[in-house]
């Protein structure tokens, strides 16, 4: 199976303006590799002559289940459309999804990036995902959520994995990259266009959002990082009162790369000072520990271990493995399997392409 791992083009969407391979940016799509992640770090502007036009890409996944949960699809498609276009220094990007499993159309991602080289400094405005160790939405390595980044906590239901809208800062400072974010709102749904869940209140912020995110290297290989969020959620249950919540989120992040070997944890804490209305201070906790193998640029193996209390206790594994079938496409196979429950197998293709083939 895994012998069918092979080097990848890329998708035209940066592709034909920089005139690269997919493996110059992507390991095994669309999951980035470092030069990728520095691409975007950069405002998706590199400083070597632009060539194509292409500014549009499709992307396609078609999810299974073995053992589907009562209400549910064995088979849930879903797309999204993926656009970019420079506009002088500044870059548009857009991630549109076109709904699944019963779910709406919606923009997931639209944002305008500009990055100053003098300064180091990465400026982002609009619809984008919190600066976490792994991106919780666009660039999954897997089907199912990290650890504590799609909790809620009583009634908030503002998620780390939610994408929001706002002011996004980022600065390298010698061998540190610090983050800096100011939010005023989240989109609510999933990255392919899931049914959203109903949860019977409204929610909203009731004051801008702020979080500070920091990255520093150790040596070669070791990465540590630290993370804050703080804010205030106006809360309106069915039948109920409205109520305000203020909330904070700390987390620390380790993270060990050896050759073909990536481990990777990471822990957050939470207090919320109202989850319910009722004055009800309550604590929550969570994260996860992965370990993946590549086995090729290509391919790979990976084991991760959930955990959360938010705050019931729930513990799970997640066994899985992926590797390119075409240069343009991504097979996943995945167990997902509660600790004290019955497991799900399930797998997933994703397909990019240009959509439509030339502008």
């Amino acid at each position: 199976m895994f012998a069918a791992g092979a080097p990848a083009r890329a998708i035209p969407l940066f592709a034909q303006r920089y005139q690269l391979q997919c493996s110059a940016c992507h390991s095994v799509l669309p999951e980035l590799n470092a030069f990728g992640t520095a691409f975007r770090a950069h405002g998706y502007q590199l400083p070597i002559p632009k060539h194509g036009t292409t500014g549009v890409a499709f992307r396609y996944q078609l999810e299974w289940e073995a053992s589907p949960a009562a209400g549910t699809r064995r088979f849930a498609p879903g797309g999204v459309l993926l656009s970019n276009a420079d506009i002088g220094a500044v870059s548009a990007f857009i991630h549109y999804n076109f709904g699944a499993g019963g779910g709406p159309a919606g923009l997931f991602l639209g944002y305008l990036a500009t990055y100053n080289a003098h300064t180091q400094s990465l400026y982002r405005l609009g619809l984008f995902e919190l600066p976490l160790a792994q991106s919780p939405g666009q660039r999954l390595d897997d089907l199912a959520p990290y650890g504590y980044y799609g909790a809620h906590v009583g009634l908030n239901d503002l998620s780390l994995s939610s994408p929001r809208w706002g002011l996004q800062a980022e600065r390298a400072i010698g061998s540190v990259t610090a983050d800096f974010v100011v939010d005023l709102g989240e989109f609510k749904g999933s990255a392919y266009g899931g049914k959203p869940v109903p949860t019977g209140e409204t929610t909203a912020a009731n004051s801008p959002e702020i979080g500070m995110f920091l990255r520093a290297p150790l040596t070669s290989g070791v990465q540590v990082g630290g993370d804050f969020i703080t804010g205030s959620r106006r809360i309106v249950p069915a039948g109920r009162n409205t109520f305000s919540d203020s909330y904070q989120r700390a987390g620390v992040l380790a993270k060990l790369t050896v050759r073909n070997i990536d481990l990777q944890a990471e822990q957050w804490w939470g207090t919320d000072l109202n989850s319910d209305g009722f004055g009800t201070r309550t604590g929550s906790s969570g994260g996860y520990a992965r370990l993946k193998y590549y086995i090729t640029p290509h391919a790979y193996l990976g084991v991760r271990y959930d955990a959360q209390a938010v705050p019931f206790i729930s513990r799970d594994f997640v066994y899985y493995a992926a590797f390119h079938v075409t240069p343009h496409a991504r097979l996943l196979i995945q167990q997902f399997q509660p600790v004290g429950g019955p497991g799900r197998l399930g797998a997933a293709l994703t397909v990019g392409f240009p959509w439509p083939p030339k502008l």
